[in-house]
């Protein structure tokens, strides 16, 4: 079975080092990035499954970088960040697979998301019920 390839992209290497402890130990393949061209050279560079993506990077706003992205690939974008959803909900409705969960991060959100949009690494307890989060979680 194909291990799914996760980026994670965000400035704060803390967060990146706790998602790939953490996604690694549920079976996924973690890749990293601390900002926006980094983002933009591994998915095109790799085979990416799912990004999850900060919004306010180095050399790239997490918006303007998920529309590049969409032109190369069609892996899910999940946006992890701190700012209100409201700024998040033209994204989210205008590209596909664009997805938004608020930091801080709830690990049973992320997780469940993730079993939800890769489905070839669902975890046996994925709740789907509740697997999409969209904008106003």
């Amino acid at each position: 079975m194909h291990r799914a390839t996760i980026l994670v992209a965000d400035d704060d290497r803390h967060l990146r080092a706790a998602l790939r402890t953490r996604l690694t130990a549920l079976g996924y393949r973690v890749v990293e990035s601390p900002d926006g061209l980094g983002v933009l050279s591994q998915c095109v560079g790799e085979r990416v499954d799912a990004l999850l993506l900060d919004h306010a990077m180095p050399n790239g706003d997490g918006r303007s970088i998920a529309r590049v992205i969409r032109n190369e690939c069609d892996a899910p974008i999940v946006f992890l960040t701190g700012r209100a959803p409201e700024e998040f909900r033209d994204i989210v409705c205008e590209l596909p697979d664009v997805y938004y969960l608020r930091k801080p991060l709830d690990d049973g959100k992320l997780y469940r998301l993730l079993a939800s949009i890769l489905p070839r690494s669902r975890p046996a307890s994925a709740d789907e019920s509740t697997a999409r989060t969209g904008v106003g979680d």
